[in-house]
């Protein structure tokens, strides 16, 4: 297993999912253009210029199952089991000394967040933002540690924006801190190792440690050192540290910002981190992400997909596969039916399990539930419309709804006729399973 961002990057690049570009990259008009492309293409992008910045730029790391399947060290087919198995096998942080992300320090007097590469993601946005940070902050009524994803705005050298509120736990915390007057200092560590940031974009129960489960995913603990000018640890093999707090009883606008759900979330009034010191490797690299990227699905998307499985199991389904995706408000799930109308079943079992999902589609064994194409072929050819949609009326997914558009949410159920097997069998090519092109090519 990878410790470090830099050494995943080595491993994409041993399997030439790594593009290079030297190229200087304008991050207010390129950056984000030629990021799609990346994305469109499977491939992780290191940008050696951006703006003339010191620091270079990272982007899709994990855009495409085969890359997480690298990150979490499995098989692209196993990487929910292995989310799975961390989560029942926590392994908790060690404190070090020997710490990378402090081998250059800039204390308050000489920080400057627009030496960093940052990026304006969409067209409307406000302006460049943070949005592949780790968040770290402790409770202050129980110390309990808490990581999450945030979006950050870049508003002058030394302060950004920072977008949370409850029910998101830093939210909560951030809340008992001002309910006391107090303000809330925090760290943000750009520039992880892919399994890091998974585990911090994944929502565990109050109290409990995502860095522990990014230890689980690791495989070893997670090395933390203490900050520089708060009392935070922070992964001490990150690129770059952001130390900062959030004032307490301070709004300010934020935004606009184009979010996961490909909109724009209008200005708004928000908190702000004002920067305490920045510190980093020396030639750093900062990671971004675009808000509902296929690299931000895969992010968000695991976790939700392990909740599903594990509900599901519980009722007795006998489920073959599941997908989160092409966004986190809907779910493919294959299945193998045991009774008639169970497909119907488990598809509101789902609903149930993930509160934000929209829509459920349930498919037979033999569908591909990692192809939308071969989803909407089974919608397509194995399911009657009057027959196959189950719509759970006034119950609303996606909470932030001003017009409705998230009122309801669906089951669609694209599998045959129970016990139909013999009418419904999907053509294949004969002689056997499929062959290698490049063996034959070559």
């Amino acid at each position: 297993m990878a410790a470090d961002l830099r050494s995943f990057l080595a491993e994409l690049d041993e399997q030439g999912l790594l593009a290079r570009i030297s190229r200087r990259v304008d991050p207010a008009t390129e950056a984000a253009r030629l990021m799609r492309e990346l994305e469109l293409r499977g491939l992780a992008g290191l940008f050696s210029d951006v703006g003339g910045s010191d620091a270079a730029l990272v982007y899709n790391l994990i855009g495409t199952r085969r890359t997480l399947g690298l990150a979490l060290g499995v098989d692209p087919s196993r990487v929910r089991d292995r989310f799975r198995s961390a989560l029942d096998h926590r392994i908790e942080p060690v404190q070090v000394d020997d710490a990378p992300c402090q081998e250059v320090v800039h204390d308050q007097s000489d920080v400057d967040l627009r030496r960093l590469p940052l990026v304006t993601h969409s067209a409307g946005d406000a302006g460049p933002y943070i949005t592949a940070g780790a968040v770290i902050a402790h409770d202050p009524e129980t110390g309990a540690r808490n990581v999450s994803v945030n979006r950050m705005m870049l508003v002058d050298a030394g302060e950004t924006g920072i977008r949370m509120m409850p029910p998101q736990q830093l939210g909560v915390i951030q809340a008992r801190a001002e309910a006391t007057g107090a303000d809330l200092p925090v760290a943000v560590a750009i520039g992880l190792h892919p399994v890091d940031t998974l585990a911090a974009g994944t929502s565990l129960p109050a109290g409990e440690d995502e860095f522990a489960l990014a230890g689980a995913l690791r495989g070893e603990p997670l090395r933390l050192t203490r900050g520089i000018s708060i009392d935070v640890d922070v992964p001490a093999d990150a690129e770059i540290v952001i130390e900062g707090v959030i004032p307490a009883g301070v709004r300010e606008p934020e935004g606009p910002f184009g979010d996961f759900l490909e909109f724009y979330v209008p200005e708004m009034a928000n908190h702000r981190l004002r920067v305490t010191a920045i510190s980093h490797r020396r030639d750093p690299i900062l990671q971004t992400m675009v808000a509902g990227s296929r690299e931000d699905v895969h992010l968000l998307g695991i976790s939700r997909e392990a909740d599903i499985v594990a509900a599901l199991e519980r009722t007795g389904v006998r489920v073959v596969d599941a997908r989160v995706g092409p966004t986190i408000l809907t779910c493919a799930l294959s299945i193998d039916q045991r009774y008639p109308g169970e497909a119907k079943n488990a598809g509101l079992a789902a609903l149930g399990a993930y509160p934000w999902l929209k829509y459920c589609i349930v498919v037979d064994r033999d569908v591909d539930v990692h192809s939308a194409d071969d989803v909407w072929w089974a919608v397509a050819n194995r399911s009657s419309p009057e027959h196959a949609v189950v719509v759970a009326h006034g119950a609303p997914a996606f909470p932030r709804d001003a017009h409705g558009i998230h009122g309801s949410r669906a089951v669609i159920d694209a599998t045959i006729p129970f016990e139909t097997w013999d009418h419904y069998e999907r053509r294949v090519p004969p002689g056997g399973p499929p062959l290698n092109l490049d063996e034959w090519l070559a």
